[in-house]
């Protein structure tokens, strides 16, 4: 019984690695950016009426079908489980200390981000680096939307990039973070 086994183990890996020998070898290809198959890809030549503001009433008003159908999904989660809704579909803060609105290239989005110390580090906001979207051609047309608030106490921020074309959003997302109480005379005030 030992030896059965023994032969059929044997046999099967004696079978498997003159399969992986003579199998059929695997080549890998590489493209150039330029070739590069993007699930989104150039489309800085084509020509979108749609103003930036225009956009944005529109996605406030769930004019497209992706966005209503976003909503609904929206709805439907649990509380718990619901992100906040001016993020999901942008809105801009109202009492922002910058909002940008903007129709520009995918790879000019990266100009955006913004730095703030939080008294400890300094961090980058909203920290988009293209090289970590690779579905997305740097030569897209998407509308990105920007707004923050920046004090002595917190930093808060909205962005959200969509597709010109498909009106999807591609990247998105909120933040907040509390700054660290320094004075900068703590010395002065000792002595």
């Amino acid at each position: 019984m030992k030896n059965l086994c023994l032969i059929s183990l044997s046999t099967f890996i004696f079978s498997f690695s003159l399969s992986m020998l003579f199998g059929n070898p695997a080549y890998s290809q590489t493209t150039s950016s330029d070739e590069m198959a993007y699930l989104y890809p150039a489309n800085k030549e084509k020509i979108f009426d749609e103003t930036v503001e225009g956009f944005y009433q529109a996605l406030r008003d769930l004019k497209y079908s992706v966005h209503q159908e976003l909503y609904q999904r929206y709805k439907q989660k649990p509380k718990e489980q619901q992100r906040h809704l001016d993020t999901v579909l942008f809105k801009e803060m109202p009492d922002a200390s910058v909002s940008i609105r903007k129709k520009l290239l995918f790879k000019e989005v990266e100009g955006f981000n913004y730095i703030t110390f939080d008294g400890n580090i300094l961090r980058t906001y909203p920290g988009i680096d293209i090289n970590d979207y690779q579905v997305i051609s740097p030569e897209r047309q998407v509308y990105f939307f920007y707004s923050f608030k920046d004090t002595e106490k917190e930093f808060r921020g909205r962005y959200a990039i969509y597709d010109v074309e498909t009106k999807e959003m591609v990247a998105g997302g909120g933040s907040y973070m509390p700054k660290l109480n320094l004075t900068r005379n703590t010395y002065d005030k000792e002595g």
